[in-house]
């Protein structure tokens, strides 16, 4: 019975840890189709210039957690594309700002 409890248990924390965020099929140089194509639709769109940012909210629901109780995690995550292609991307919102290297910073979350 140890045993049985013992694995249940290693592929509840196993399986908890495979599932990552849908940011990690991104990387700079990719066009803004390859990114739509990758994650899908943005929750949120900024413009500037030739700049554009794509805002995604991740939106994380564990049905279990040690203490009992749903646990909901939201995170925030942006991609930054200047003339269609990634030039930064990662958790957190973008800032728009009075710049001529970029009208875009983003914020990390903390």
């Amino acid at each position: 019975m140890k045993s049985a409890i013992v694995a249940l248990l290693s592929i509840l924390i196993l399986s908890s840890c495979a599932s990552g965020p849908k940011m990690n099929r991104l990387h700079e140089g990719m066009t803004k189709s390859e990114v739509l194509g990758a994650i899908g639709s943005p929750d949120g769109y900024q413009q500037s210039g030739e700049y554009e940012v794509l805002l995604y909210v991740d939106r994380n629901t564990t049905p279990w957690t040690f203490f009992g109780g749903y646990y909901r995690d939201v995170s925030d995550y942006s991609v930054i594309l200047k003339d269609d292609q990634v030039v930064e991307y990662g958790p957190g919102r973008t800032h728009q700002r009075d710049s001529e290297v970029s009208p875009f910073v983003r914020i990390p979350s903390r």
